[in-house]
């Protein structure tokens, strides 16, 4: 304790004051010295106060590891969220959290150390802003979890922030990546393998994510009905296994769909070739056997066709943007797209409002007949 007192008392008898030294939030050491108090253990008081606001902690404390941390708060997410989406935060997190923290005990992070980190984060060419606010938010996480655990100081997880980015709207990947109809005949002219001409085709006459194609099973096609279930999805992003079949994305992807007859007709002949091969059943993945497709496998064929045919390069959900661009041009509304493709009416119309000129169009004839 380092209490003094002061030869020249105030007017009303206080000499008594503490001075200390702490390390601020900043990383800064510095002195406080503090008012003047009228008895010794006042003053003594009031320093043990001021160490435990300033968040002074024990020695056991202040040993532990920022990786420690780490650790338990990625034993407890694991618990919390899919595979595939842990999968993604810890491989995130190992690359551009732990490599900078790794060696910090966990109560010598202040603000001036989270900046230097945060500048370094921003500086990197490599990944765009919205993948930044996103590592941004890992370290919030990690750090709102030590307060609530190891007692670390409220103050500086408050501090770290996202910066704030205009949202980009899936409107704009919608305006680009897709293929009108005449594109698509071009393009699917182009490829001579059967198989591959089969799943373009499913591709593009369904609207399904990439995830929920890879996940099909065999029993999921009533070819009676002509219809199709979607209640799962597919992700190889995962540590342990290979591949990870979760729900789907959202509750309006659970689903069922209609089949065309044509398309009815290119499943029928696949399931007919995939029925000659040693050990068929119904649980097989239907475009697979015993293991899902690789969308690897599915993006370099792609890629290659799109060369040879000299369409518009787009990626495998560009076939999901142009299902929409058709079911519109057929006179479909919003709500027939949001059924079919697990959206919300809302997201749809969002996403995809300037593929329905009849909204437009309708405005400017209101607007037309006002006199």
């Amino acid at each position: 304790m380092a209490v003094y007192k002061d030869k020249n008392k105030t007017k009303d008898g206080r000499s008594w004051y503490f001075r200390c030294y702490y390390t601020d939030m900043y990383g800064n050491r510095k002195q406080w010295k503090s008012e003047r108090f009228l008895l010794r253990r006042n003053a003594e008081d009031a320093e043990r106060e001021f160490l435990i606001k300033v968040k002074t902690t024990d020695n056991t404390n202040n040993g532990i590891l920022f990786i420690d941390v780490y650790d338990d708060w990625l034993s407890v997410k694991k618990t919390q969220v899919k595979s595939s989406t842990y999968y993604a935060r810890k491989k995130r997190a190992d690359l551009y959290i732990i490599q900078h923290f790794k060696n910090f005990k966990l109560h010598d992070i202040k603000i001036n150390s989270i900046n230097m980190w945060k500048e370094k984060i921003f500086n990197l060419k490599s990944i765009g802003l919205e993948h930044k606010n996103r590592i941004i938010a890992d370290l919030k996480e990690i750090l709102d979890y030590a307060v609530c655990n190891y007692d670390f100081d409220i103050k500086i997880a408050s501090k770290l922030q996202k910066v704030k980015i205009e949202k980009v709207t899936n409107q704009m990947d919608s305006e680009i990546n897709f293929w009108t109809y005449n594109e698509f005949k071009q393009f699917i002219n182009s490829v001579n393998n059967e198989f591959y001409y089969i799943l373009f085709n499913f591709f593009y006459y369904t609207g399904l994510r990439i995830g929920e194609v890879c996940a099909l099973n065999w029993k999921d096609i009533d070819f009676n009905k002509k219809t199709l279930r979607i209640n799962k999805t597919l992700s190889y992003k995962v540590f342990d296994e290979p591949y990870v079949i979760t729900t789907p994305k959202t509750n309006n992807s659970n689903r069922i769909i209609e089949l065309n007859d044509n398309l009815v007709k290119l499943i029928k002949k696949h399931k007919n070739n995939q029925k000659n091969i040693y050990g068929f059943t119904d649980n097989w993945f239907v475009f697979g056997d015993v293991k899902p497709l690789s969308p690897t496998t599915f993006k370099r064929y792609l890629y290659n066709y799109i060369e040879a045919a000299n369409v518009k390069k787009i990626t495998p959900h560009g076939f999901r943007h142009s299902h929409v661009s058709l079911l519109i041009n057929l006179g479909c509304d919003s709500r027939d797209v949001a059924e079919r493709i697990g959206d919300t009416v809302q997201m749809v119309e969002k996403t995809y409002y300037h593929m329905f000129p009849s909204k437009k169009t309708h405005v400017l004839n209101v607007l037309n007949k006002l006199k």
